[in-house]
């Protein structure tokens, strides 16, 4: 099985992020978050909508992360899997009232593979 959201995750740790799809109970930052939030798959494609929320001490961290992982989505290579990538948002303070940490989140569309 091919899983958009898990690959984006094996992405991001291997750009050197600490990444999953919540927010570990005891997790400190710097970490980052990736859920899918929508899409529709077509002609053996996946076309998943993703969220990726970065987490910092600083507000001015948060917001860099995401233009970090938005930059590296836009400019180089692809998590396994991925054809494509269309930013639809982002970077913009997202604020978490359960962390209390900044947040910061961008959201895109991609066009996947459907199956491994």
């Amino acid at each position: 099985m091919y899983s958009p959201t898990e690959q984006l995750i094996v992405w991001l740790t291997s750009h050197g992020y600490t990444a999953s799809t919540y927010p570990r109970q005891d997790a400190t930052p710097p970490f980052v978050t990736v859920e899918r939030t929508g899409g529709y798959v077509a002609d053996l494609v996946d076309h998943p909508k993703m969220a990726v929320q970065t987490w910092a001490e600083t507000e001015a961290e948060a917001e860099e992360m995401a233009i970090d992982i938005r930059d590296a989505l836009l400019l180089g290579t692809l998590p396994y899997g991925y054809h494509s990538v269309q930013v639809n948002a982002g970077a913009y303070p997202f604020w978490d009232e359960n962390t209390r940490y900044p947040r910061y989140q961008i959201v895109f569309d991609a066009t996947t593979q459907l199956t491994e």
